[in-house]
């Protein structure tokens, strides 16, 4: 018996609801290609792809006026020279040799190429690798068009005695040839974990990937030339041409949400400084303690979704990023005490602390464990508690049922019977903070805190992890819980010291969440804003909140120039 096959196997349902069969699904479709054909014959006489309103984000030329006149002192002269510094009695102060080379004039021709992108996107390419094999892939691209709109300079005309004239002082444009020699680095300062705080950087380079450029050309554009950062940059573009590119790069984070791409190459202006915390001697070479930079273009961008469904990257803000990591912050800290089933800032008043506490501050900079010395605060004043009751009930409303099970298997496992290696390992251990397994089962909690406060003075990342891992096993990973547990306590102490509605707060996004405290924190006395600021976010605190409210939303790109260090040396 043969069967008869499904209808949704050999039929199509038209739009006005009749079946047509096989042979006629053939046509329609060769009707479809036809109308292609005509919408392609009918597009501009290149022949490339229409972008749709709105696909292409156009960044003008940058047209900043002190660019092409920088002025500052030569260093060279007012520091390494200073000691020839005099005052004249006779002439006029400014005309001394150091004086006349505190505030210099360097004239400059500048251009700037016109950028224009579509926002990056991501795609599964093969890659060829050694032994003629090939590797799956993804890799996120951008494609975007530089265009030379030519440049400017500074010019002005000679007084009646010869000399310049200021008031004649004007800019004037002018065309030549530009090689484009493209920078681009996608950067990221997103805590991804737990583990990482509000930041943790991310770096990539763009790289030249030969075997995606025809995958990424037949997705965007078939018929458009695309070229990679080494062809771009092959000849200079001539006045009025313009280039599209594809910047690529590999390995990149899946889980990131929030990123820039910092795009040098696309002008000459320059900015020059001496190096941080460097002394200019007299006989010094000229521009041995000067170091210099390009302008490079800032966009930033966003990803909704999370690393499995890829999410469509859409074009961000200045200060995006930071709002969202403190709005999320807030609301992590928020949702804190139904997730652990805790009271935290009713164990820190048991406790008699205050979300301003100096013990209760992280020491400044950046690391991926929480620090341990908040903890450290805590576990002192529960041990210091001589009421078994009171220090039991402070513990629980603290942590919560989790977290005081956290401090008994810490003991434990610091103290508790293992294999003779194991012992061995964990009494060397101890041993360098002068403790051991008997010392820790007499006064568990003042022998935590010495092991916490040992731990955070290690030199680094991988010290820190082995000590704990001798000492506590597996069980290791409990005490950086317990860790963030106390900073979020202290967040939680710090909002409730202003006249939050951390009910109202709770229900709003990231980036609501941040216009909620950001008010809080104008409202705030001047003097206790930057206070405020450590108690709700730690170290980073500040300096997050200042570039969160740096640039208003809506500007979706600027012009940076960026040292290759901060001011303040490493």
């Amino acid at each position: 018996m043969v069967q008869k096959p499904k209808s949704s196997d050999f039929w199509i349902q038209t739009a006005a609801g009749a079946a047509v069969g096989p042979m006629r699904v053939v046509a329609a479709a060769a009707l479809a290609l036809a109308s292609c054909d005509r919408l392609v014959a009918a597009s501009p006489a290149t022949g490339y792809r229409t972008l749709a309103p709105g696909a292409l984000t156009v960044v003008s030329a940058d047209r900043s006026a002190d660019d092409p006149i920088q002025r500052g002192p030569l260093v060279e002269v007012t520091e390494g020279q200073k000691a020839l510094a005099w005052t004249p009695r006779r002439a006029p102060s400014n005309s001394t040799f150091v004086e006349r080379s505190s505030q210099l004039e360097y004239p400059r021709d500048i251009w700037c190429l016109e950028f224009a992108f579509k926002p990056p996107r991501r795609l599964d390419v093969d890659i060829p690798e050694e032994g003629l094999r090939m590797r799956r892939e993804t890799i996120w691209y951008l494609v975007y068009r530089v265009k030379n709109v030519g440049g400017r300079r500074v010019v002005q005309d000679a007084d009646a005695e010869g000399n310049p004239d200021p008031a004649s002082r004007r800019e004037e444009t002018f065309q030549q040839p530009i090689r484009f020699l493209p920078h681009f680095v996608l950067e990221s300062r997103e805590g991804l974990g737990s583990a990482e705080g509000l930041t943790s950087y991310r770096g990539y380079l763009d790289r030249v990937v030969p075997s995606a450029m025809e995958t990424i050309r037949r997705r965007e554009d078939p018929a458009r030339p695309l070229l990679d950062s080494a062809a771009i940059s092959a000849t200079p573009l001539e006045p009025g041409e313009e280039r599209w590119g594809v910047a690529i790069w590999e390995a990149v984070d899946p889980r990131i949400d929030s990123f820039s791409i910092y795009v040098r190459g696309l002008t000459n202006a320059i900015r020059w400084r001496k190096k941080p915390g460097e002394a200019i001697g007299p006989e010094d070479p000229p521009g041995g303690h000067v170091e210099q930079v390009l302008e490079s273009l800032r966009l930033d961008f966003w990803r909704p979704g999370d690393d499995r469904d890829g999410g469509r990257i859409q074009i961000g803000f200045r200060g995006m990023f930071e709002r969202m990591t403190l709005g999320g912050r807030i609301l992590s800290a928020l949702n804190w005490p139904a997730y652990a089933a805790a009271q935290p800032t009713a164990g820190l008043r048991r406790l008699g602390l205050e979300w301003n506490d100096e013990g209760l501050r992280e020491p400044a900079g950046e690391g991926p464990f929480p620090s341990y010395l908040p903890l450290v605060r805590v576990l002192q004043k529960l041990a210091a508690t001589k009421d078994p009751t009171t220090r039991s009930q402070a513990a629980r409303e603290l942590f919560g049922d989790l977290g005081v099970e956290s401090l008994e298997q810490l003991a434990k496992a610091a103290a508790g019977p293992v294999d003779p290696v194991a012992d061995a390992t964990r009494r060397a251990a101890l041993a360098e903070m002068q403790l051991s397994p008997e010392a820790l089962q007499a006064q568990p909690l003042e022998s935590l805190a010495t092991i916490a406060r040992f731990l955070e003075e290690s030199p680094d990342e991988g010290g820190r992890r082995l000590r704990a891992g001798a000492i506590f096993g597996t069980s290791a990973a409990r005490l950086d819980w317990l860790a963030r547990a106390v900073i979020t306590a202290r967040t939680l102490a710090a909002l409730e010291s202003s006249p939050a509605d951390p009910a109202a707060i709770v229900k709003l996004d990231a980036r609501a969440a941040f216009e909620s405290v950001a008010a809080l924190v104008g409202a705030a006395p001047e003097d206790a804003r930057e206070g405020l600021l450590l108690g709700l976010f730690g170290p980073q605190g500040p300096n997050l909140f200042q570039e969160a409210m740096a640039v208003p939303e809506g500007v979706d790109h600027s012009w940076v120039f960026r040292y290759e260090r901060p001011a303040g040396g490493w």
